[in-house]
């Protein structure tokens, strides 16, 4: 699992309706992205009950896209806030399909 220093307090960076984020879209997932003042990057993921029904599932997806991050190393990439977005195919595919379409992200 990420540490959390690394993990990005979703609700008040999404009340903040100033703010301009740069968005990338794929098959799986929803990507938003802004520049931080930290020396390390935030990383958080939205899941919703539409992508899987069961809570069980939508766990399994979130600690599949932290470790995925922890193990690549992307959380040390220096200022910039991750929103990861999940949409409902994801449920459906494979681990490595999940890993191949975050590392074409978030490169």
């Amino acid at each position: 699992m990420l540490a959390k220093k690394f993990r990005l307090p979703i609700q008040p960076w999404m009340k903040d309706k100033n703010k301009k984020a740069i968005t990338k879209k794929s098959n799986f997932f929803i990507v938003k992205t802004l520049p931080n003042n930290l020396g390390f990057s935030r990383f958080g993921t939205i899941v919703s009950s539409r992508t899987a029904k069961k809570a069980t599932q939508r766990n399994r997806l979130k600690r599949t896209i932290f470790n995925f991050i922890r193990l690549n190393n992307f959380h040390l990439r220096p200022g910039k806030d991750f929103l990861i977005i999940a949409l409902p195919v994801v449920s459906e595919s494979a681990k490595t399909d999940i890993e191949k379409e975050l590392n074409l992200l978030l490169a």
